[in-house]
């Protein structure tokens, strides 16, 4: 086997069988409950609070999660007047 690299089997990133059987199960379960009127009359049933609750909970599969950002400022290396210009010439060529 080559160090380092994956020569066999699944390829990264993929889910198993059993995973993807039972990830797609999930999802049509739920999809025919949110399009019933059983779940209307479910969350209609339910208290103010807990309805919010519930709908934050939902929205999180709907809207983008926000990435944090890493804005580390490094010390630049101040150049010269002749290395721009040698730069510069450089790319010119």
């Amino acid at each position: 086997m080559a160090k380092g690299k994956k020569t066999g089997g699944r390829q990264k990133g993929s889910l198993n069988k059993s995973t993807k059987f039972s990830k797609e199960l999930i999802n049509e379960l739920l999809s025919d409950y949110t399009e019933s009127q059983q779940f209307k009359n479910d969350l209609q049933n339910i208290e103010p609070k807990e309805r919010l609750d519930i709908m934050v909970k939902l929205m999180a599969f709907v809207t983008p999660k926000p990435q944090s950002i890493d804005m580390s400022i490094s010390e630049k290396k101040e150049t010269t007047i002749e290395e721009r210009l040698k730069k510069l010439a450089q790319e010119n060529e």
